[in-house]
């Protein structure tokens, strides 16, 4: 059996979130014997949920900016260390730092592009380079949705043969386990992930939000994650709907209720890798009202409905139409639940597992 070693990257970088959660999800779902790691130092959440591998935790107590910076700097040594040892047989890279390039030697190398926002919403030119100098010497690159694969394609001039789209999965999940209380007593419509940066499209959708809230004077909004900043909080207090509208920083379990019991599950942002919220919203039978843009409409299909995300009133038009027309909601979920269906983490591993095969041999 080949042995595919992991580094420590994301692991140590990140202690929620999409990148990590595939990497572990993966791992997760892989023969132990086929994968190693050298991350030792992490707080990463998932790691700790699936109980995935020996480590230390750093600092856990304590938050402070650069703590993730200074996690993934700390297991640079030993992750060259395990690299130049060369007990492995495909090195996948969790992230796009350099330094690993140095180590492997001739060794086959795959790394997961999950999006270009960095270069152009999002600009960041030390990522760029270094995604740059990853790709050129990755022998395979992962995309994780045709999308995705377009942009690397187009943007970074690379040959479409050494793409794989493989998607991301999800863990199926049995509703009937979930406490059948509600976290929010009230009807309300829900958005995950982060706000802060502009493609997310927080501001249009919280101007949009404030038009239906006038109209239907019970509709709550809540965001999970983070509390709102200062600037989000003014917004709020001008567009009148401070008063109803909340965050809600959630577990895994919460955030299957908060699908669940939501009015509705919206997406407005204007560029996305994958959307792995999609695919919980759907299967915990949430209607999704998403922005027709980047890989949304592949990943959904039918059975979301669709708005410009550049357009107040679009999205204020898509919202209504699921709270007025309950016939097409239910609609809505039942397609969710059944598109969901195509995708689970067994899927994304066992199409993982072939890319190294392929590179082993």
């Amino acid at each position: 059996m080949i042995k595919v070693f992991f580094d420590h990257q994301m692991f140590s970088h990140q202690r929620i979130g999409g990148v990590s959660k595939y990497f572990a999800e993966l791992l997760h779902h892989m023969p132990r014997e086929m994968w190693t790691t050298s991350t030792w130092l992490t707080n990463n959440q998932y790691v700790k949920d699936l109980n995935l591998f020996k480590s230390t935790p750093f600092l856990p107590n304590q938050s402070f900016k650069g703590k993730g910076r200074l996690m993934l700097e700390l297991g640079i040594p030993y992750t060259l260390y395990r690299l130049a040892k060369r007990d492995y047989d495909v090195y996948h890279q969790t992230h796009y730092e350099t330094f690993s390039l140095l180590g492997i030697g001739n060794k086959p190398m795959v790394t997961t592009i999950h999006d270009l926002n960095f270069f152009t919403y999002n600009k960041n030119e030390r990522l760029m380079r270094d995604t740059i100098k990853s790709v050129e010497r990755a022998d395979k690159i992962i995309a994780i949705s045709e999308n995705t694969k377009k942009d690397i394609v187009n943007m970074l001039n690379v040959d479409p043969s050494k793409i794989q789209v493989i998607y991301h999965g999800i863990e199926r999940e049995n509703m009937i386990n979930i406490p059948v209380q509600r976290i929010i007593p009230q009807d309300y419509v829900l958005y995950v992930g982060s706000r802060k940066q502009n493609f997310k499209n927080f501001r249009n959708f919280a101007k949009a939000f404030s038009i239906l809230a006038h109209k239907h004077k019970n509709l709550y909004l809540v965001c999970t994650g983070v509390d709102f900043s200062k600037d989000e909080f003014e917004l709020l207090r001008k567009l009148e709907i401070q008063d109803c509208s909340s965050t809600f920083y959630a577990t895994e379990g919460q955030m299957l209720q908060l699908y669940r019991d939501a009015i509705m599950f919206v997406y407005p942002s204007i560029y996305e890798g994958f959307g792995m919220p999609i695919l919980e919203a759907m299967q915990c039978g949430c209607p999704c009202v998403l922005a027709k843009t980047s890989c949304f409409p592949e990943i959904a299909m039918n059975a979301a409905h669709y708005f410009n995300p550049f357009d107040v009133e679009s999205i204020v038009d898509a919202m209504d139409v699921i709270v007025n027309n309950l016939t097409y909601r239910e609609e809505l979920i039942n397609k969710g639940k059944e598109r969901a269906l195509n995708f689970s983490w067994e899927k994304t591993a066992e199409e993982h597992i072939k890319v190294y095969n392929s590179l082993a041999n």
